[in-house]
């Protein structure tokens, strides 16, 4: 009965935001690679710069979403319409408009701004995963006593 608890409580605590910070970690690394490709092709005549599908993905999550929030105290911050991110939403790569062919030096750090960006967000992503890790190890640790 205790390992059935145990596991009940691990799959609806750790697994949801494991598998949350697992499908964060996975974005930012597949961003790196439009990115770097962004990067590679940066000399290509008419070359348009690609990005993530992710704002479109969001979107159509919140749109299609069936969970509400539900305001119970006025102190409360407005209800917005629920989303689960564990879907293993597919993120599609699409061009963003900006032609970064040609001698414009602000294109370029226009992208490396965004790089830098993505590694800073996949590091804070690894962190939180690291520490909610630690915690389990704590958790583990303190029911051995």
């Amino acid at each position: 009965m205790m390992l059935k608890l145990g596991n009940m409580i691990g799959q609806t605590l750790m697994d949801k935001t494991a598998k949350l910070l697992a499908h964060a970690l996975d974005y930012r690394s597949k961003r790196h690679g439009v990115i770097a490709g962004n990067l590679a092709n940066i000399d290509t005549p008419g070359y348009k710069a690609k990005d993530l599908g992710f704002d479109e993905t969001l979107k159509a999550a919140l749109d299609n979403s069936k969970l509400k929030l539900k305001v119970t105290q006025p102190e409360h911050f407005p209800a917005l319409t629920g989303v689960s991110l564990l879907g293993g939403a597919e993120f599609p790569v699409e061009e963003i408009g900006q032609d970064i062919s040609g001698d414009s030096q602000l294109d370029l750090d226009r992208e490396m701004a965004r790089m830098a960006k993505n590694n800073l967000l996949y590091e804070a992503t690894v962190r939180l995963l690291s520490k909610k890790f630690e915690e389990l190890k704590t958790v583990i640790e303190e029911g051995r006593r």
